[in-house]
C-alpha cells in the first residue's frame, strides 16, 4: 500500500468535485499572536535581567546619599532645660544663645555658702574674753581671802571644819573656770588659720559655683539653620545629652558608594550626573580621592547589587543646592559619563581573548585526534582509515 501526499485536495483546497467552496478566513494568526504573547510573559524575566546587565555594562550608575555638615549641641554638664530661645528652622549666628540650662541643686548651695558668715568678730571676743577673766580672778582672789579667814576662825574655835571645806571647794570651782577660759583663748589663738582655710574654701566653692551655672547656657558655635530640636522646657538632662542639631551653611557633600570595579571614576574633579527626586539632573565633580571603602546602606542597595561594599567617594554639585533639597541622608543616584574608548579597547581585548581560547582548543583537539590515529596504526591492528 503506497501513501501518496500529493492529492488533489492539497493542490486545490477550495476545490471539491468541480465546485468552489467558500472557506472561512483561518484563525491561525490568533492563535500565532496568542502562543507569542504567552512566549513573551515566559521570557520577559530574562529579558529584563539581559537588559539590566547590558545596562550597567553601558552606563555606571551608583548610589548616593546627600549629607550636610551637621553640628551637633550637647550640654556640659547636668542640669534642667530653663528656656528655648530657638526653634527647628531658625536660622542662628555665631555665638548666639540658644539654651538656656540650671542647676537647682547647684543653686541651693550657692545660697547656704552666702548665708554662712564671712568674718569673725575676733575684737569683741576678746573684751568679752577679757573682762571673763577679770571677773574669775576676782572670785578666785575673794574665795582665798575668804578660805585664809576661816581658816584663822577654825584656830580661834569660831566656825567648824565643815564651812572651811565648804569654801575650799569654792575656790577650786573658781580656778577651774578660769583654767578653762584660758584653755579656750588657747584654742582661740591656734584656730584662725583654721577659720581663714574654711573662708578660704568657701569663698573658692561659692566661685566655682558661680563660673558653673554661667557655663551652663550654650551659645551656637557656628552659623547655621537649627535642623531639630530634641529637649523641651523644664525637662532634666544629663552631661553630654544631645539637644539639637545645626545644620552649617557650607554646600552639602555627596558621598557615592562606587563598585571597586569602577575605581578609574574616581579621580579628583571626574564630572558626574546627578539625578534628583522630582527627575531632574544636576552637574557636579568628585572632589576627594578614595581612601577608604564602606557598606552601602540598605536603603540604596538594589535588589541584584554586585557586592555590599563599596568606594565612598566625595562629591560636590557644580551649582548651589536648592533649599528645599538640603535634606541629610537624602538617597540619590548619580551616573558617570562612559568612556567609550575604553570600553571598545576592553571589547577588542575580550574578543581576542576569545578567539586564542578557542584557537588552543581547536589545536588540542586536533592533537587528540592525530594520537588516536597513531595509536590505531600500532602492528597487529587494523588501521582506523582502512575500517
Amino acid at each position: 500500500m503506497r501513501i501518496r501526499f500529493d492529492s488533489r485536495k492539497e493542490l486545490h483546497p477550495t476545490q471539491e468535485q468541480g465546485l468552489t467552496v467558500l472557506y472561512a478566513p483561518s484563525k491561525r494568526a490568533a492563535f500565532r499572536v496568542r502562543w507569542y504573547l504567552i512566549l513573551l510573559l515566559v521570557a520577559s524575566p530574562l529579558i529584563w535581567l539581559g537588559g539590566k546587565l547590558a545596562y550597567g555594562m553601558l552606563m555606571i550608575d551608583a548610589p548616593a546619599q546627600l549629607r550636610l555638615q551637621i553640628l551637633e549641641v550637647r550640654a556640659r554638664e547636668a542640669g534642667r532645660v530653663e528656656q528655648l530661645l530657638v526653634m527647628a528652622g531658625d536660622q542662628v549666628r555665631a555665638d548666639q544663645p540658644l539654651v538656656h540650662l540650671d542647676n537647682p541643686e547647684w543653686r541651693a548651695r550657692l545660697l547656704q555658702l552666702a548665708a554662712m558668715p564671712k568674718d569673725t568678730t575676733r575684737a569683741a571676743s576678746t573684751q568679752l574674753e577679757a573682762k571673763e577673766r577679770q571677773l574669775l580672778r576676782t572670785r578666785v582672789g575673794r574665795a582665798e581671802q575668804r578660805v585664809q579667814t576661816l581658816q584663822e576662825l577654825v584656830y580661834r574655835g569660831a566656825v567648824s571644819r565643815g564651812e572651811v571645806l565648804a569654801a575650799e571647794s569654792e575656790l577650786d570651782a573658781f580656778r577651774a573656770d578660769l583654767l578653762a577660759l584660758e584653755r579656750r583663748e588657747q584654742l582661740a589663738r591656734q584656730s584662725p588659720l583654721s577659720v581663714e582655710r574654711e573662708i578660704s574654701q568657701q569663698n573658692a566653692e561659692q566661685q566655682w559655683l558661680k563660673t558653673r551655672l554661667a557655663a551652663l547656657s550654650i551659645n551656637a558655635a557656628q552659623s547655621g539653620r537649627v535642623a531639630e530640636v530634641l529637649v523641651n522646657p523644664g525637662e532634666n538632662v544629663g552631661a553630654g545629652t544631645l539637644l539639637m542639631r545645626i545644620e552649617r551653611l557650607e554646600e552639602p557633600l555627596l558621598w557615592i558608594y562606587l563598585e571597586p570595579l569602577n575605581i578609574s571614576y574616581a579621580a579628583i574633579g571626574q564630572p558626574l550626573r546627578v539625578r534628583m527626586p522630582d527627575g531632574e539632573w544636576l552637574m557636579a565633580h568628585v572632589v576627594q580621592s578614595v581612601d577608604s571603602a564602606g557598606r552601602t546602606p540598605t536603603v540604596l542597595r538594589g535588589p541584584f547589587a554586585a557586592s555590599e561594599m563599596g568606594l565612598q567617594v566625595a562629591a560636590r554639585f557644580d551649582r548651589p543646592l536648592s533649599a528645599r533639597w538640603r535634606i541629610d541622608q537624602l538617597p540619590l543616584n548619580v551616573r558617570f559619563p562612559t568612556d567609550w574608548q575604553q570600553m571598545f579597547s576592553d571589547s577588542r581585548e575580550l574578543f581576542e581573548d576569545l578567539a586564542d581560547f578557542i584557537a588552543m582548543d581547536r589545536i588540542t583537539s586536533e592533537g587528540a585526534v592525530n594520537e588516536s590515529v597513531m595509536a590505531g596504526e600500532g602492528p597487529g591492528r587494523p588501521s582506523a582509515l582502512k575500517r
